[in-house]
């Protein structure tokens, strides 16, 4: 929760001793107007630009009527800020997981589904899914918020971001890549049930005849030292080519490599923990 309740308080008060100082408090004021003003404005105005922007506009909106109804003027003025951006069409990402104050799994979780978004936007979601990836990014942030103190409220915004991850990555299988990406927890090897759908995804296009052999590439991100970090890419495509096998790949079919730090998706300082080099890419050949 971004401050609270409280802010509607803190917003009079500062606004009140404002007047009696005789001069103005531009924060109490922006967030006066952002709420009163700017979010009926673009609530009711006209589609238009991308369909992926008018998706983030709709889907903002409705989220800072949730934060109102919830007395929580915090974060309705966030996403209401967010809202305002979009239909401005600023780029507008999703939230950083830094944001919340969150326990170390759920920020794990959190990590990796944002990761699995931004490798969504450069296979050019945005324009090949746009309503769908709209939908994951504004669920994405409910389910971000919802972490920090409504369980319930992060469970349901999780299910919607599973769901439109989903029609994302079922367009961009259509496109020319044809490469799959599982992601991993820091310092983790093991397949979470969202993974395993992926890699389902490249045992079915398989067994569909799309390809003759898997390549399995594991990647660790520079957090750890070198030789730690090849071995942890190593028992990534292992553990990945487990449950090719279990869905009826045969091990002759896939060839497994390891590169450690050594390829990253996001080039970072050495130390750097970054989910989207924590990763392994299965390519359809």
């Amino acid at each position: 929760m971004l401050n609270g309740a409280k802010v509607v308080f803190a917003l009079l008060v500062s606004l009140v001793v404002a007047g009696c100082a005789g001069k103005v408090d531009r924060r109490a004021m922006d967030g006066y107007f952002l709420l009163a003003n700017d979010i009926p404005a673009v609530r009711e105005m006209q589609p238009h630009g991308p369909a992926f922007v008018q998706g983030l506009r709709a889907g903002y909106v409705e989220i800072v009527d949730y934060e109102k109804a919830q007395m929580d003027f915090g974060d309705a003025r966030h996403f209401g800020r967010k809202a305002v951006a979009a239909a401005s069409g600023v780029n507008v990402l999703p939230d950083e997981v830094a944001l919340r104050k969150i326990d170390a799994a759920a920020a794990e979780e959190l990590s990796a589904a944002r990761a699995r978004l931004m490798d969504a936007y450069d296979r050019d979601a945005r324009r090949l899914a746009p309503l769908a990836a709209a939908r994951a990014q504004t669920a994405f942030d409910c389910w971000l918020e919802g972490s920090e103190f409504d369980p319930d409220r992060a469970e349901d915004c999780k299910a919607r971001f599973m769901t439109a991850m989903a029609a994302v990555e079922d367009a961009l299988a259509s496109g020319i890549e044809n490469v799959y990406i599982v992601f991993f927890a820091w310092d983790h090897a093991d397949i979470t049930p969202v993974a395993r759908k992926i890699i389902a995804q490249a045992a079915e296009d398989y067994e569909a005849g799309q390809a003759t052999r898997l390549i399995l590439a594991g990647h660790a991100d520079r957090s750890g030292p070198a030789a730690y970090n090849l071995d942890l890419s190593k028992r990534r495509a292992q553990a990945v080519a487990k449950v090719l096998a279990e869905m009826g790949v045969p091990e002759t079919a896939m060839e497994l490599k390891w590169y450690g730090e050594t390829k990253p998706r996001v080039p970072t300082p050495d130390g750097v923990r970054e989910p989207q080099n924590r990763r392994v890419e299965i390519s359809l050949e």
